[in-house]
C-alpha cells in the first residue's frame, strides 16, 4: 500500500485508505500511528511534513495500518491511552479508558473537601481519605485519584489477574504505588479478607454495564476489549445490584458512592440506590453529550435520608 514519500503525502494517502476501509476518525488514527512510529508527539508531525520517511519507518507504519484495518483499537496498537492528562499503559486484558470516565474522577476530587469538612475538627481522624475502586482495570481511576488527592489510601480490586498486573505497572509509572493496594478478586470480596471493619470515604466504580443482548451491536473495536469488562447482564444492571447494598456497609457516614452508568440507566440505578434507604437522594451527572453518565450518592447519617440533599 505504501510507497516512499514525505510525511504529508503518507498522511494523505493513509487517511484516504483508512476511510475506504470504513475506519472512523481516519485522519486522527493515521496521525497517531505515524507519530508512534516516528517517536514524536502527534502535533509535531506538522513541523515535519516535508520530511521523507525511511524504508524502515514505512515498513513499521504499514504494519500498524494493517492492524488498524483489522479494527484493532489504536490504543492497543500503540500500547497506551491518555486519561486525565496521564499516560496509561494498556493491553487486551483491560478496558480502554474513555474521556467520559474523567467526569467520575472529577466528581470524586470535587467531593474530597466536602468529606473533610464533614469530619469537623473533633472527629479524632486524620486528614487522610480512604477510597475503594471496584473493577479497576488499567487502574486509570485509582492512579488519577492518587495523583490528585494529597493524602489518601486506595484499595483497587479487579477479578482479572491480567488487569491487576497492568494497573500495578501504571501505578509504578506514576510513582503512586505506595498509595494504592491492588487486590485480586470479585468486587468487595478481597476487602472482606483484608479488613472486615474497614470504613471508607469513597466507593467508586466504572463497572460493566452493557446489556448482554447489545454486545453483538458494539463496534468491532470495542469487541476487541475484554467482554468481562463490558457485560452487565440482561438489563446491564447486574453489577449495580451487587455494588450498591454492599457499598452502604463499607461507607462511613456521609461517604460517597460514585459510579459511571450507561446513558440509558440513570433512572434504574437511582431507583436501586433509593431502594437501599441508606443514601440521601442521588444526583445524576451528564457527560459532554448531555447524557446521564455518573451517579453520585451520599451515605446518610444513621438511617435519616431527609436532612441533606
Amino acid at each position: 500500500m505504501i510507497k516512499q514519500c514525505t510525511v504529508s503525502e503518507i498522511l494523505d494517502k493513509t487517511t484516504k485508505y483508512l476511510r475506504r476501509k470504513g475506519i472512523p476518525e481516519s485522519r486522527i488514527d493515521a496521525e497517531v500511528l505515524l507519530a508512534h512510529v516516528l517517536k514524536i508527539e502527534r502535533l509535531e508531525i506538522y513541523l515535519n511534513l516535508d520530511c521523507q520517511l525511511t524504508d524502515k519507518e514505512l515498513c513499521a507504519y504499514d504494519k500498524l495500518i494493517a492492524r488498524r484495518v483489522r479494527r484493532e483499537p489504536v490504543a492497543f496498537i500503540i500500547g497506551y491511552k491518555e486519561f486525565m492528562g496521564l499516560k496509561f499503559f494498556l493491553n487486551k486484558d483491560v478496558l480502554i479508558p474513555r474521556p467520559e470516565t474523567e467526569i467520575l474522577v472529577e466528581k470524586v476530587i470535587e467531593k474530597v473537601q466536602d468529606i473533610r469538612n464533614s469530619r469537623g475538627h473533633n472527629s479524632g481522624r486524620d486528614d487522610s481519605l480512604t477510597v475503594v475502586d471496584l473493577c479497576t482495570g488499567s487502574g486509570n481511576i485509582a492512579v488519577s485519584l492518587a495523583q490528585n488527592i494529597p493524602a489518601c489510601k486506595i484499595y483497587a480490586t479487579d477479578i482479572s489477574a491480567g488487569a491487576i498486573q497492568v494497573a500495578r505497572k501504571n501505578a509504578k509509572f506514576h510513582n503512586v504505588e505506595e498509595k494504592i493496594e491492588f487486590l485480586l478478586g470479585d468486587l468487595f470480596n478481597p476487602l472482606k479478607k483484608l479488613n472486615s471493619n474497614l470504613a471508607v470515604d469513597f466507593v467508586v466504580s466504572n463497572p460493566p454495564y452493557v446489556k448482554s443482548k447489545d454486545l453483538v451491536l458494539l463496534p468491532p473495536e470495542i469487541k476487541k476489549e475484554p467482554i468481562c469488562a463490558l457485560e452487565g447482564g440482561d438489563k446491564g444492571l447486574n453489577f449495580y445490584q451487587r455494588i450498591i447494598p454492599e457499598a452502604s456497609r463499607y461507607l462511613a457516614s456521609r461517604g460517597y458512592l460514585i459510579m459511571e452508568i450507561g446513558d440509558y440507566q440513570g433512572k434504574a440505578v437511582v431507583n436501586l440506590i433509593n431502594k437501599e434507604k441508606r443514601f440521601y437522594p442521588p444526583q445524576l451527572v451528564k457527560d459532554y453529550a448531555g447524557l446521564d453518565r455518573v451517579v453520585v450518592a451520599k451515605k446518610a447519617r444513621f438511617l435519616d435520608t431527609k436532612d441533606e440533599p
